[in-house]
């Protein structure tokens, strides 16, 4: 059937040929197709032929039996990421312009008592709308030059430096992502305090996914839209936000009470994922006492989040589990550990609500490969690991921050 194809379209183009000659027609675009496009359909669309590339096309399949493996150890790799997915919020959507998150922001005003042939309340109710988020897109290539291959000649040799180029690529694709949705990015002028999508590097019109500094503003009525609202606007699109004064452990874990209550008001639950700094962590684990109950118990949390760096590394704050990450930004001093912006003084909490958040991925690019092919200026062979997707909530009100922790509690 495809050499049927290429026939075909081999004499198909000829024939062009012909009539852009007699009318004088420049015919640089028809060989560039005709050499794009002919070994497309002689090896199978969108992959490099068996016949012609033969480490190609083991490549390429090789990374495409690899594809689920590699997904779940990007996905799971992320501790945020792999707790929103343990508690459903990881969603899938067949692409679209924009990502639409419903959301509910008033309560409906029918809800009443009556008895018998009482009059029920049918008033036409609002409260309800969207927020809308851009898609991001995130890559990381693998490549093998013709001089690796020729250096690793024979099949066994050159899987085993495929294994090795994909687990680069992996840890990669772990690091930038976990980079995009935690720590994000300060704004130029970092006065202003405020914390945005990360950039590509070679795209600098590209934007990452939202940062958790984006999504739970120290600043909560900034008027800046996060998904297409404008908190300083709408007061219902206002996370809660306090900046800490504590210089005792029993100050410190009375202000995280406090605000752990006020994102708990109002339907909705409670947080059930706290995100910090690694000081934060060790100051609230020195400030417990020997005889509270401080480690997680539950064994999906365990399993998901425990293998990564040990279950002692789980702690538990009432309800909610503790985590401490790296590239948490300091949001009082506006310092991000990523591009060294600024020095890290004092320390961050992020109090979240699993039922206020989606992480949204395009369902045909969640971690897709691409086939191994060969670039015009390269003797190589390129593949790409490729993600889209958006970090999105529903209601800022269930989600706090607490900013500005001295780094010296010791009592």
């Amino acid at each position: 059937m495809l050499r049927h194809l290429a026939g075909f379209f081999t004499a198909v183009t000829a024939r062009l040929r012909k009539i852009a000659e007699a009318h004088g027609l420049g015919l640089g675009w028809l060989d560039a197709y005709r050499a794009s496009a002919l070994p497309a359909i002689a090896g199978g669309v969108g992959e490099p032929s068996s016949l012609t590339d033969p480490y190609g096309a083991l490549l390429t399949t090789t990374l495409r039996n690899m594809q689920p493996k590699i997904h779940d150890n990007i996905s799971r790799g992320n501790r945020y990421m792999a707790y929103m997915d343990m508690r459903g919020r990881l969603r899938r959507e067949d692409g679209g312009e924009r990502v639409k998150v419903g959301l509910m922001h008033a309560l409906n005003s029918t809800a009443d008592i009556y008895s018998g042939y009482g009059t029920l309340d049918t008033t036409p109710q609002d409260g309800i709308t969207s927020a809308f988020y851009t898609w991001s897109q995130l890559s990381v290539s693998i490549a093998i030059s013709r001089l690796e291959e020729r250096q690793n000649s024979g099949k066994s040799r050159i899987l085993s430096l495929f294994d090795t180029k994909v687990k680069q690529a992996e840890a990669s694709a772990k690091e930038l992502l976990n980079n995009c949705i935690v720590a994000g990015r300060i704004t130029a002028s970092a006065a202003s305090g405020q914390f945005l999508a990360r950039i590509g590097r070679l795209d600098s019109g590209a934007s990452g996914p939202l940062p958790l500094a984006a999504l739970v503003d120290t600043n909560n009525s900034r008027s800046v839209s996060i998904g297409n609202i404008n908190g300083n606007t709408y007061s219902f699109w206002r996370n809660m936000a306090d900046s800490s004064t504590a210089t005792t452990f029993a100050g410190y874990k009375q202000e995280l009470n406090n605000l752990y209550n006020d994102c708990t008001r109002g339907p909705g639950g409670s947080p059930d994922l706290f995100i910090s700094d690694q000081v934060a962590w060790e100051q609230y684990f020195n400030a417990l006492q020997n005889q509270e109950r401080y480690q997680v118990t539950d064994k999906r949390v365990i399993d998901v989040l425990g293998g990564m760096r040990g279950q002692d590394d789980l702690l538990k704050f009432r309800g909610a589990t503790w985590i401490w990450d790296e590239v948490v930004p300091d949001t009082e001093t506006n310092a991000e550990v990523v591009d060294a912006v600024g020095s890290v003084t004092v320390s961050t909490v992020f109090m979240l609500n699993s039922e206020a958040i989606e992480i949204v991925v395009d369902s045909q690019t969640d971690w897709i490969s691409t086939p191994m092919l060969r670039p015009e200026n390269q003797d190589a062979r390129v593949g790409q690991l490729l993600w889209m997707g958006a970090h999105c909530v529903n209601n800022r009100r269930k989600l706090g921050v607490l900013y500005g922790i001295s780094r010296s509690i010791v009592s």
